[in-house]
């Protein structure tokens, strides 16, 4: 009780509160730390991570990192920390993945092996450190080593990360892992095989439609080269579907504000994608008339700015009642079209056009999904075409890039973990920080 004594007394001292991540240990650096009086006011959460599956589905973990470098590693285990770190809210998170028997991994890896992370948030910064050790014994006598060893260097790394945070040389450091860190909460990959991901978001689309009983997806095209992709992808989906004995069917629909000015590329988008059905529907006058209903039941409206601020995400929000009373009729999905660029910078209305059933772009930055998009046979000039949300009548076919300050170029090496300049980095993180409510579930009392 030694160990657990002390550091109890040193995340109460320190005012730390505590996450794990635990695979070969299963929940036990929680359970001996849960022995000692009073240590349940340091622990935030124990998650017990045994599959790949649930290591990626809870904690962001990327099946590319699992099969690059294998469940034992320490890559695993810093992103296992750091899924840990962003999903709670815990000062210091401990991860580790190992052998603890009784037979070696699948890999060779020896009994004993076990690789451990510590990560800390330390004035909004991630600070992340491993270790691999190996321990002899039964594989119990393994596991509760392995779980005393991560209690017992959680002061050491401490104390590094509080130098490494007073010393200006560790900033750079910092950045990299909070870059990471947020990679990882997003889902984001440095490299993808677009074939590949072609086959497993299809099949995610026909799996959801086979689990939730529903026959239809619906998806607003915009002329994009998301909708694009979302919508070839939602067409080949619903005719494996069918292959496989099932009823489904795909409906894209034009959801213009008056007259679309870039209308064409709508037109070639659904000529590539070939949807069973297409729907036509003007949001104009639901969109027009809400704003005037508005401002006769009292709001005022302080400039044209404003106005077209307030229309702009009226007009994402119609787009969604429409796609969603489309689906009701006709028992359906509908798809979103958000990618991890996209997410990273809250570049979404908030119940419009971030309102899905299923996303199947998630985890792909802009560049990707051009590589998905090729790979489809997309005409080039919708696949290179520069991004625009299109919301703004004062400024229409704004490009997202204006909007957003930053460069998709630096959003995409951002997402891949790659050096970005000093200024877009403050600029992602920043608008990162200032649009997480968007990215979660509505806040509930404590």
């Amino acid at each position: 009780m030694e160990l657990l004594d002390r550091i109890t007394d040193y995340l109460i001292d320190n005012e730390l509160t505590l996450a794990t991540a635990e695979s070969c240990t299963a929940g036990l650096i929680i359970s001996e730390l849960a022995r000692v009086p009073g240590s349940g006011q340091s622990i935030d959460c124990g998650l017990g991570v045994y599959s790949p599956q649930s290591k990626n589905r809870y904690l962001g973990v990327s099946f590319d990192t699992i099969e690059s470098h294998g469940l034992t590693s320490e890559a695993v285990a810093s992103e296992m920390a750091a899924g840990a770190l962003n999903n709670n809210d815990a000062d210091v998170a401990l991860a580790n993945t190992g052998i603890a028997g009784p037979n070696p991994g699948d890999d060779d890896t020896p009994i004993g092996t076990v690789c451990f992370a510590w990560a800390f948030r330390q004035n909004g910064d991630h600070h992340h450190y491993c270790e691999t050790r190996r321990f002899d014994g039964t594989r119990n006598e393994v596991r509760l080593a392995a779980a005393h060893y991560a209690l017992e260097r959680l002061p050491h790394y401490h104390r590094l990360c509080l130098e490494s945070a007073a010393k200006g040389s560790e900033e750079a450091r910092s950045r990299q892992a909070r870059q990471r860190a947020i990679g990882v909460q997003l889902h984001a990959r440095s490299e993808i095989d677009p074939q590949h991901e072609i086959e497993r978001r299809r099949d995610f689309l026909c799996r959801k439609m086979q689990e939730s009983g529903q026959t239809t997806l619906v998806l607003g095209i915009s002329g994009g080269v998301d909708s694009t992709v979302a919508g070839r992808l939602a067409q080949l989906a619903v005719e494996k579907r069918r292959e496989q004995g099932g009823q489904a069917r795909f409906i894209a629909m034009r959801l213009p504000y008056g007259v679309q000015q870039d209308a064409d590329d709508a037109d070639k988008a659904l000529d590539f994608i070939q949807p069973d059905d297409v729907f036509d529907v003007n949001i104009q006058g639901a969109s027009d008339t809400l704003l005037e209903s508005l401002v006769s039941g009292g709001l005022t409206i302080e400039d044209a700015g404003q106005r077209d601020f307030v229309l702009g995400n009226i007009k994402a929000r119609q787009r969604m009642v429409a796609q969603y009373a489309v689906a009701g009729a006709r028992g359906g999905l509908v798809i979103g079209t958000d990618q991890a660029a996209e997410a990273l910078m809250g570049f979404f209305t908030k119940y419009g056009d971030g309102a899905c059933d299923v996303a199947p772009l998630t985890g792909l930055n802009k560049r990707q999904v051009r590589q998905l998009g090729m790979q489809l046979g997309a005409p080039k000039a919708l696949v290179t075409k520069a991004p625009t949300a299109d919301l703004e009548s004062l400024a229409p076919q704004k490009l997202d890039e204006e909007a957003l300050g930053v460069s998709y170029e630096e959003i995409d090496a951002f997402l891949e973990n790659r050096e970005v300049s000093s200024q877009a980095f403050e600029t992602i993180v920043t608008t990162y920080r200032r649009t997480a409510h968007k990215r979660d579930l509505p806040i509930v009392p404590d």
